[in-house]
């Protein structure tokens, strides 16, 4: 199941608000023109690395293992999950952490950077199915909120809408029950004990 059509589009309600902030309102909607940035690239912090993902996201997820948090010296992960083998290096020659203690029994490579260390993606999760790619190494899946909005005409006697590109919010959550006390759920995400189906 696709995360989003290659014409989806977030649009942003002010009158929806929670905590100060907004909620942001997910529709999928055909705009003539619009697509997805694919291919996707990521770099490492150095920039000796970089690499592009020839795919659509399948999902985005937050894992709260204790590999996950060993691995990236934080308090989660939060991945983008594209098909497997559909990752390419650019530039740059990556090194390879082959973690066969997994919790899940699902060995990974986790590869990053030998220069600056930085993680980039993980191969082989879903025993081989998926390719995790760091979130934040990735450089154009729209990780910031668009300060631009595009306003999109609307058909006749209908109302425009202001559209806004948007970071794309976690779906699931894996191993909350190792999440740290100080770390919320996230909003509307699936939480998840373990990995579903094992």
């Amino acid at each position: 199941m696709a995360l989003f059509s290659p014409k989806s589009i977030i649009v942003t309600q002010p009158e929806y608000q929670t905590l100060s902030t907004f909620v942001v309102f997910a529709i999928a909607i055909a705009i003539p023109g619009y697509t997805m940035p694919e291919p996707f690239h990521g770099s490492c912090l150095c920039k000796a690395i970089e690499f592009q993902v020839d795919a659509a996201p399948v999902a985005v997820s937050t894992c709260h293992c204790l590999n996950c948090k060993k691995y990236t010296g934080t308090a989660f992960t939060t991945n983008v999950i594209f098909p497997h083998g559909s990752a390419k290096i650019t530039k740059g020659t990556p090194s390879t952490y082959h973690d066969s203690a997994q919790d899940s029994g699902n060995a990974l490579a986790r590869v990053f950077c030998p220069t600056c260390s930085s993680p980039l993606f993980n191969l082989g999760g879903d025993f081989g199915k998926t390719l995790a790619v760091f979130y934040g190494a990735l450089d154009d899946f729209n990780v910031c909120v668009d300060p631009h909005p595009v306003v999109v005409a609307a058909p006749p006697g209908a109302r425009e809408l202001e559209v806004t590109r948007t970071a794309v919010a976690p779906q699931v959550e894996y191993y909350v029950k190792d999440r740290v006390s100080w770390v919320s759920p996230v909003l509307g995400a699936e939480q998840a004990q373990t990995k579903p189906g094992r």
